[in-house]
């Protein structure tokens, strides 16, 4: 069937208001700090493990040479993020908490133009947040907590098959981020405690990029690598003066870069592994020792697919993370607990046609409770959080 225009159009419109609807959202927080496993459905089943595994238009966000091997179709994501956060903040007595059920939408579509080029786009979407019913102070008329920050990229994508087995894939990522802020404590010169003034919500522009190569060695063997620099976001108006001073004014997403093999065990049995580094100690603000103090990640994916019947594939895998927050930055993760690094994931795909495929899944983040240390005994972080995986595939 022949790919026409108006379809790779109307999926690209469709991306777009699924990004921009996340932009309109309270809050949206995800794994490794605030990226989530996979933004591929079928990937975050595996653990998220898909460097060397591509199985879906959304794979750019991970290693864009995959785009080369998927053929013309498209796909559409979307990833129900549910949490219960239980924080203090100063005191173990000053205790808050919320909740928050938040869709995150990701996708893609991708066109072969020839045998060896391949034509398309991923969007994914990165957030944290929280929501608190109280000041984090109480009793000094201070506002509730709310903090918000939203990026939603899309990665229009460049792959070439060098040679049959070998690809090269390039994306440009175009970043919108939105940013809010409202009731942070803060330090005054007189030494008193105030709160940073809110400038509603800023919305800012990002450039980024990535690359990435994939080479099936032979029938039972395939390895990808992908890289992506710091992306660069415009200054945030009005928190440019304050919150993100000390950071000339503007918060950037880390660099990225990882490997990944994936063994074909059987025309049916496929076992996938990835390493991923995230630089979050190369961010201005993020990496403040006196504020949130995050620590680089290495993160460990592995999972496994297994086309159990014609109509049917099943997935398995795990993540686990190293922690990018310490006991003695609670303080100021207190605004962005996204504390949680290991997850275990599940779920399948039913190939309802010879173009149509529909997955469900689930990925449990294992809880956890770091307890303030330092300067921020008293302020612990605890968080339970899960989402449900669903997806629609179409091949054309």
């Amino acid at each position: 069937m022949t790919v026409k225009i108006s379809d790779a159009i109307s999926m690209a419109s469709v991306l777009l208001g699924g990004g921009f609807c996340l932009l309109g959202t309270s809050t949206a927080l995800a794994m490794n700090f605030n990226i989530p496993t996979s933004a591929s459905i079928e990937s975050a089943q595996m653990g998220g493990a898909s460097m060397a595994f591509a199985q879906s238009s959304a794979i750019a966000s991970d290693n864009p040479a995959g785009m080369a091997m998927l053929g013309n179709r498209m796909d559409g994501g979307l990833q129900l993020f549910m949490a219960h956060f239980r924080s203090s903040f100063g005191s173990a007595d000053n205790r808050d908490d919320f909740k928050v059920r938040v869709p995150i939408p990701s996708g893609g579509f991708n066109w072969a133009a020839t045998d060896r080029l391949s034509l398309g786009m991923s969007m994914y979407s990165i957030g944290s947040g929280v929501d608190y019913e109280h000041a984090a102070v109480p009793g000094l008329g201070f506002p509730a907590a709310k903090t918000k920050v939203v990026f939603v990229n899309f990665a229009p994508t460049l792959a070439y098959k060098i040679t049959p087995d070998f690809s090269l894939g390039v994306s440009m990522i175009i970043g919108v981020q939105h940013l809010q802020a409202r009731g942070m404590v803060a330090p005054q010169p007189d030494g008193s405690l105030g709160v940073l003034p809110t400038h509603g919500v800023s919305t800012n522009m990002g450039i980024g990029g990535r690359v990435g190569v994939l080479w099936n060695l032979n029938s039972r063997i395939s390895v990808g690598a992908s890289w992506s620099p710091k992306m660069r976001f415009a200054d945030a108006d009005g928190y440019k003066e304050d919150l993100l001073a000390s950071a000339g004014g503007h918060l950037d997403l880390p660099a990225q870069y990882g490997a990944g093999v994936a063994l074909h065990l059987t025309p049916d049995l496929t076992l996938a592994a990835d390493y991923l580094r995230i630089e979050w100690a190369d961010v201005g603000f993020l990496n403040d020792p006196n504020g949130n103090g995050l620590h680089s990640q290495n993160v460990y994916r592995v999972g496994a697919a297994w086309n159990a019947t014609p109509a049917f594939t099943l997935r398995a895998g795990f993540k686990q993370a190293s922690k990018a927050v310490d006991s003695e930055h609670t303080n100021a993760n207190y605004y962005a607990p996204g504390i949680l690094n290991d997850s275990l994931s599940a779920g399948l795909t039913w190939h309802a046609t010879d173009q149509t495929d529909l997955s469900l899944g689930y990925e449990y983040h294992l809880p956890e409770t770091i307890r303030g240390s330092g300067p921020s005994t008293g302020t612990n972080l605890g968080a339970h959080y899960s989402q449900v995986l669903m997806g629609i595939g179409m091949r054309f």
